[in-house]
């Protein structure tokens, strides 16, 4: 096989080549370490992994093909050629090693940054989390097209054709996006844009790194090149002039992720650096009957579809075998809903398995998300979410070890109020509900509202429950030990009345802690909130959160620790900040995550949670197209909702002005914004249909859950091409 590109609709077959081709080049004895393969997501590493372990041991061939995402590819290259690249590129001193920011850490040190510059951006009503995202999202795109930080006022600007003090806001988002950089090359901090600007900038066209990859790099397979940016491309236009074969592959519909950076036009170009371009037409995993819904939607919103929209009767007929019948004809949102769940339930009866029924929506509310679980929780089938826009500390686990830290941390003079236990308690232990645990909570902080202390009063658990007393002793002995870091694991009084081995008096400021917060977190999991008579135990989604949390906590500490930062060297302003480092980074994470400044942003390298298999998935459209999940049955929610055609309203970035197709000096009109619109949805539409095994399920209320009447243009051209109202 000489370079081919491969082309076809989801499900066509194109991954499954990809991994075929790399298992023939294994098979003929090509040398491993000669390979490379890049993929947009992990699970699509995971297939590559599990087709070799399944061949790999029949030849003779040793070591591993570079299996990775182009960004894990580029980071690594960035850390292997630091020492020839850094004084070029800007850091001092430039023989410190480099520390990698993932996304929630890059928040953190440009929110430290732009604090007090946050009273500029008033006039625009973002939220801070909101800003933060933006500002680096301009800073992503800059690298990842290959301009400067310094131009980025610019082409926004020039676009721009409102009030002129969007202009001004521009210009500070420029200007902290410089002062950001210029810490990170003070302190030899990579975030996310560095990394990609210097790879493009300073390695990929450096002579020694160019014989680098000519030598490593002999076949090369790259699955969804379209769902990629500029960078990527330019990377592998480089090595098709040296390798010996490639495989390169593109979904069509495709290009979901340019919000993120990805840019179908640039990756097309690949094509003319192949001998050959293959296009694969049918589609294995959609029926035909959704594939003709998706194809007589999309024309709707295509530059040729009539004003009339007319569509011939045969795909009419085909396109309404493909809708299952409608959740029901209500006025308001909750009736929606319930019509939603009624629908499962009979599926699920009638033997479908939950994680074949996909629920999406154009955004997913934590409502949405509450309803739903607990309405399908009574008939027994578990709900599971992919949301990484959801701040962590919205998360009511998140909530609850933050309260345990605070309480945990005496010395960190961070009260707790009664609710906050109370909800922490009610959480955390198994069956108690917030009344009772409003009770504890009430006597428990009267002694003291900065630690948890030990209720051994006969007449309070009387009243709660003796049952409670266990579990409560076990924690407020848990976050002792887990503070101190003490390794004797002494046990709970067996009844209250007997004095508690671990009686701390109220309001003592010790012990100090010097146990990061991560571990802290991490003991008291193990040796507690993972016991019996506690909830978590029981709730794989919980542990799934805590180990996120703490993952998360951990990655925020070590940068410190790899950085050396101390406090002196944090950015922005530090009152009052611990002497004590490990303890005050642990605040400064507390503060941070409580801010909701940690949420788990889209970001380009960023994986999906773990999720639960046997549960019905409940995700924004968006979500569930970048991840390529597949549904046998699919429901669209609120199809009247104007969230389906529009784009989020992100006034400081510009995915389309913002990236190397669009020319310098123009304006942004309206006519741009209804062409790209229309794109997006004909996109977005196709790509949900090749994804739909067997019924699409639609879903509507006259009333919004905001109780506003809306009517878009999904549920318009759904009704030009099915005949018939979504209300009927």
């Amino acid at each position: 096989m000489a370079r081919v590109y491969l082309v076809g609709p989801p499900g066509a077959g194109k991954t499954t080549r990809l991994i075929e081709r790399l298992v023939e080049l294994v098979g003929a004895n090509v040398r491993p370490d000669r390979i490379l393969v890049l993929v947009t997501q992990q699970a699509q590493a995971e297939a590559c992994q599990v087709a070799l372990t399944q061949v790999k041991g029949s030849f003779r061939a040793r070591g591993d093909p570079a299996i990775t995402t182009f960004y894990g590819l580029a980071q690594r290259h960035v850390s292997l050629f630091f020492p020839l690249i850094a004084q070029r590129a800007g850091f001092t001193p430039p023989q410190r090693e480099p520390v990698m920011l993932n996304v929630e850490t890059a928040q953190y040190f440009l929110d430290r940054l732009i604090e007090p510059h946050l009273a500029g951006f008033d006039d625009l009503k973002l939220s801070r989390p909101r800003l933060l995202g933006q500002v680096l999202d301009c800073m992503n795109k800059a690298a990842e097209c290959g301009f400067g930080l310094d131009e980025i006022a610019t082409r926004l600007s020039d676009a721009w054709s409102g009030e002129s003090q969007r202009l001004v806001s521009y210009q500070r988002v420029q200007d902290a996006a410089a002062s950001f950089r210029r810490y990170c090359l003070d302190h030899s901090l990579l975030d996310f844009s560095l990394q990609i600007d210097v790879f493009s900038r300073y390695l990929l066209n450096a002579p020694t790194y160019q014989d680098y990859i000519t030598a490593h790099y002999r076949h090369v397979l790259a699955d969804n090149v379209e769902e990629n940016p500029p960078i990527m491309h330019d990377f592998l236009s480089q090595v098709l002039q040296t390798c010996d074969s490639c495989l390169l592959t593109e979904d069509n519909p495709g290009g979901f992720r340019i919000f993120l950076g990805a840019d179908v036009d640039s990756a097309r170009r690949l094509r003319t650096r192949c001998d050959e371009v293959v296009t694969l037409g049918e589609c294995h995993t959609a029926s035909p009957a959704t594939i003709a819904l998706g194809q007589a939607l999309s024309a709707q919103f295509e530059d040729f579809a009539t004003e009339a929209g007319q569509v011939p009767s045969s795909v009419s007929t085909l396109a309404r075998t493909a809708l299952g019948e409608q959740p029901g004809n209500t006025k308001y949102w909750a009736g929606m809903l319930s019509g939603v769940v009624e629908h499962i339930n009979e599926l699920v009866r009638d033997g479908t398995a939950p994680q074949d029924i996909a629920v999406l929506a154009p955004y997913v509310e934590d409502i949405l998300v509450f309803e739903m679980r607990e309405s399908l929780r009574r008939t027994g089938i578990r709900v599971r979410t992919v949301r990484p826009s959801r701040p962590l500390y919205d998360h009511p686990i998140v909530r609850m070890l933050v309260t345990f830290a605070r309480l945990g941390h005496p010395e960190w003079e961070q009260r707790v109020s009664v609710p906050d236990l109370a909800r922490a308690l009610a959480v955390s232990v198994e069956n108690l509900d917030l009344a009772r645990a409003q009770l504890i909570a009430d006597v428990a902080l009267r002694a003291s509202s900065r630690q948890l202390v030990p209720l051994d009063n006969p007449s309070i658990w009387q009243r709660v429950g003796m049952r409670f007393y266990s579990p409560y002793a076990s924690l407020q002995q848990g976050l002792a030990r887990a503070a101190t870091d003490d390794p004797l694991h002494t046990p709970s009084s067996s009844a209250p009345g007997t004095p508690s081995s671990r009686h701390l008096p109220p309001d003592d400021p010790e012990p100090k802690s010097g146990v990061p917060l991560d571990l802290f977190w991490q003991q008291l999991f193990t040796e507690v909130l993972s016991q019996p008579q506690f909830q978590l135990d029981q709730e794989l989604e919980a542990v799934l959160v805590c180990d996120k949390l703490i993952k998360s906590a951990r990655s925020f500490r070590e940068v410190f620790e790899r950085a050396q930062l101390t406090v002196a060297d944090w950015p922005g302003p530090h009152p009052g900040a611990s002497p004590d480092s490990m303890g005050a980074i642990g605040q400064e994470y507390i503060k941070t995550l409580s801010a909701n400044i940690l949420a788990a942003q889209y970001a380009p390298e960023h994986e999906p949670d773990v999720v639960e298999e046997d549960a019905v998935l409940v995700a924004p459209a968006y979500t569930y197209l970048i991840n390529n999940f597949r549904s046998r049955y699919q429901f669209w929610l609120e199809i009247n909702s104007l969230g389906w055609y529009e784009r989020v309203y992100q006034p400081l970035t510009h995915p389309y002005v913002l990236s190397r197709q669009w020319q310098t000096g123009h304006k942004w009109t309206e006519a741009d914004e209804h062409r790209t619109r229309q794109a997006m949805m004909s996109r977005l539409i196709r790509g949900l249909t090749y994804r739909c095994a067997d019924r699409i399920f639609l879903a509507s209320s006259q009333l919004s859950i905001s109780g506003q009447e809306e009517s878009g243009p999904l549920a318009r051209a759904i009704f030009k091409v099915v005949g018939r109202s979504t209300q009927d």
